[in-house]
Formats: structure tokens, C-alpha cells, sequence
């Protein structure tokens, strides 16, 4: 089976064969601890859960990491206004993030390292870059050489003139060259490590390619994703870093996650129209953001607002609905469902292998979704067809990552629907419709 997925370095479609005995690697840029994060941290980390999750399906071993970022001049800034510890302050907010992955129904990485677990990983890596030339040293600090690599600017298609400076707001005055990004910082500012260059921190470019280098053992991986504004300079400066290092190139497939935007314009803490993935999940449910995530493909920009957020709350009340009568129909008829492959099955899981088209899977989805209705409201198929179709509607759901809480049949919730039936088989219906009301408020039918 091949997994299907854009390569934005080769720009074309790469073909990775899925093989159960070895495992996919994958790794995504997490979050900087400084803050909650807010629904455009997040659509990347629902992108990478769906491929996670299809992978798991296919019984695929996956080795996937997620780094925290807990060295930043912003954990600095917050720590030093709040009057805590950095620790403090990237633990508070490395826990609110797990927090959401949880609410989120987000499967787990395998590992989330920090940078600060690492930074003895980062020296050994920035002195062999020394060694082979790749960088040079300024006084204290430590800075990658840009011009002596053919190679930098390939995976983000830049022109060497025309590239950015002064990324983050840091401005080195050492380096020889403006073009040139730094390794090892020297500062006084916060906490800072002994290095054989002098006082300092890592430079953050350099963690990204230091966690793949360490945790896949100088492999080239293949997956590697993040939201679009870390295609340069980040993701440019990871892989020329790894390149220069390993000589292989850093990951075959590389992944980017568009942003979302609030009425046509970019969410970003700086324009402070952010909306935090705490609180839209109390306001909303987990399925409402699922929903939009997955109802756009992920290189396309997604333009919330009060309407679409509308309509994502009527969808997946719509799959909350037909999932309490489903659950009520089998009940009720005894029927017990086991997985299942069809025809329609396999169209989901070739979609989700071709890209991630997870908008047809949403349109297989609502196919189900309507014959289901039908099949139960009028009993039009038999029960082998009615399985099938339960069965693509359950995995679905799981494939996508949605997940709705329904009330459980307890003892006094089957005595009730069994009250229930006796009277409607008694012709008693006006007995029958009270008992029916009080399973509504139970919220079972």
C-alpha cells in the first residue's frame, strides 16, 4: 500500500511504501511555552493526528515526535512579567497544551522532547558543524554559514538575494553575513547554558534538526510537517543544517499546514484576534473545530466566522443525533456490529492516502450518514447491508477523529425502554409517549 502525500522540495508526488515491518517516522513542530495556544497552533496537530490515525489502521508502526519548544525569548518575557521561573512558566503552559490534546480527542505522540533535556545534544551537534566548516564563530556566538550551501533556499523556492533577516525580532550584529542564522546565542537574559563558546542558549532553527538527528538516529525520516510560516525560515534552516551535518537530506516528505484566518484576516497573537483552543472547545465541542479543520484541505487557507462555525455545529449535531438512534435501533434490535471491510471503506482510506483528501472522506461521510437515516427509519435493508454500512460510519468516525459522548444504558435506562416497548405492544401510546419523553430527557432517543 503507498501513502500518497505532496513533497514540497521535489514538487511533485512522492510514494512512500507503507511496509508493516518498519515503522513511518514523522516529526511536527510543537508549540513554543509561552502562552495557550489558539485554533491556527492547532489545525496542523488535527492534520497530523488524522494521518496518525489512519496509519494505526493500517497497522503501520509509527515513530512520531512532537518537540516543545521551552527555551524562547517569549518564555523569558513571561516569566520575567509574572515574576516566575521560565521552568515554571513552560511547564504551566507545556501541561495546558497536553490538556488540549486531550479535549481534542488528539492521540499522543510518541515523545514531545524539550529543548532543555537537549542542550548538551545541541553543542555536540553545532561543534561538528564547526568542524566541517559549515559554521563559524563571532565572538561568543555561533552562526550558520548560508552561502557556502548550494542548497539553502530549495525546500522553500527563495531567492538567496531576497531572503528575510531579523526573524523572531533578533538582531545579531556578529555574523558576517545578514543572511546567516545563529546556532548558539550569547546573552545575559534568562537562563543560559556553559558552552565552549561562552554563556548562552540554543538558536531555534537548531533544536528542530537536533531532535531528528538524535531521536532518528541520523536517518532521513519520512514526514516532517508544521504550519506554513515555518517553511522559511525554520523548516529552510532545519534541513540545511541536517544536510550539512549528515549529508542526506532531512525528511522525503514535507507537509504544510495552511492558517486559518478570522474574517479574511491572519489569526496571530500580534493582530489579537486570536480565538484560544480552551476556550472554543468550552463554547463548541471538539467536533465543531474537527468538523471545519477537516471540511478544507490543509494547503487552503480557512476563513472562520460565525456562519461557518454555525454550520459545523449543525453537522456534528446532525452525526450526534443519528449516533443516539443508532445506538437506540441496536439496542433495540439486538443487533451487535462487527468491522468490516467494503467497497466504501476502502474509497475513505484511499482517499485519506491520497493527500489526506479528507473532504470526500466528509463527502462518504454524508453519504452514510443519509442512508443510515433512511435504513433505520424505514427498515429498507437487510441486516448483512445495514452492517456494512454501520461499520464504514464507525470507522469513519474513528479515521477522522470524532468523538461524541452518549449517555450509557444503564439498568434503570433498560427497564425504561423496555416499559417502552411493552406499551407501544399493548397499543397503550399514551402511556407509552410519557415514557418516551422521559428517555428524551435522559437523552437517549
Amino acid at each position: 500500500m503507498e501513502l500518497k502525500l505532496f513533497n514540497s522540495l521535489e514538487n511533485r508526488i512522492t510514494k512512500l511504501e507503507l511496509q508493516p515491518s518498519q515503522a513511518i517516522t514523522i516529526y511536527l513542530c510543537g508549540p513554543t511555552v509561552y502562552d495557550h495556544i489558539h485554533l491556527g497552533n492547532l489545525r496542523p496537530v488535527i492534520i497530523f493526528d488524522v494521518l496518525h490515525r489512519l496509519l494505526l489502521h493500517l497497522r503501520v508502526k509509527v515513530n512520531y515526535v512532537q518537540n516543545i519548544t521551552d527555551i524562547d525569548d517569549k518564555i523569558i518575557a513571561k516569566a520575567q512579567k509574572e515574576g516566575k521561573s521560565e521552568k515554571e512558566i513552560s511547564d504551566f503552559y507545556t501541561q495546558a497544551y497536553f490538556a488540549n490534546l486531550v479535549r481534542y480527542n488528539i492521540l499522543f505522540p510518541t515523545c514531545s522532547p524539550r529543548v532543555t533535556d537537549y542542550v548538551s545534544q545541541v553543542q555536540v551537534f553545532i561543534k561538528s558543524l564547526l568542524e566541517k566548516s559549515s559554521a563559524y564563530q563571532q565572538e561568543e556566538e555561533i552562526f550558520f554559514n548560508v552561502e557556502k550551501s548550494k542548497e539553502y533556499g530549495k525546500l522553500s523556492k527563495q531567492n538567496l538575494e531576497k531572503l528575510k533577516v531579523n526573524v523572531r525580532g533578533i538582531t545579531q550584529t556578529n555574523k558576517g553575513n545578514n543572511k546567516d542564522f545563529v546556532l548558539w546565542k550569547k546573552t545575559t537574559e534568562g537562563t543560559t547554558w556553559e558552552s565552549p563558546w561562552g554563556a548562552g542558549r540554543p538558536g531555534w532553527h537548531t533544536e528542530c534538526a537536533v531532535f531528528i538527528n538524535e531521536l532518528f538516529q541520523s536517518q532521513t525520516i519520512d514526514i516532517h510537517g508544521g504550519g506554513n510560516d515555518l517553511l522559511f525560515p525554520h523548516h529552510e534552516n532545519e534541513r540545511i543544517q541536517y544536510l550539512a551535518h549528515n549529508d542526506r537530506e532531512l525528511s522525503k516528505i514535507w507537509i504544510h499546514i495552511a492558517h486559518i484566518h478570522w474574517k479574511e484576516e491572519k489569526m496571530s497573537k500580534s493582530l489579537g484576534n486570536v480565538v484560544l483552543a480552551e476556550h472554543f472547545v468550552q463554547k463548541y465541542g471538539p467536533n465543531t473545530f474537527r468538523y471545519l479543520i477537516l471540511n478544507s484541505h490543509y494547503n487552503q487557507v480557512i476563513n472562520l466566522s460565525e456562519e461557518l462555525i454555525q454550520q459545523a455545529v449543525d453537522y456534528t449535531q446532525k452525526i450526534e443525533n443519528l449516533l443516539k438512534k443508532l445506538n437506540f435501533y441496536l439496542y433495540i434490535e439486538k443487533i451487535k456490529v462487527t468491522p468490516q471491510e467494503t467497497s466504501t471503506s476502502e474509497q475513505i482510506i484511499n482517499n485519506l492516502l491520497n493527500n489526506l483528501n479528507t473532504i470526500k472522506v466528509l463527502f462518504f461521510l454524508e453519504q452514510i450518514i443519509n442512508s443510515l437515516n433512511k435504513s433505520i427509519d424505514k427498515k429498507e435493508k437487510d441486516d448483512k447491508e445495514l452492517q456494512k454500512i454501520i461499520s464504514d460510519f464507525y470507522l469513519t468516525l474513528d479515521l477522522l477523529g470524532f468523538k461524541f459522548d452518549l449517555t450509557t444504558y444503564d439498568p434503570e435506562v433498560k427497564l425504561l425502554i423496555e416499559k417502552w416497548q411493552k406499551l407501544r405492544n399493548e397499543g397503550d401510546y399514551i402511556k407509552a409517549d410519557k415514557v418516551r419523553k422521559e428517555l428524551q430527557e435522559l437523552d437517549i432517543i
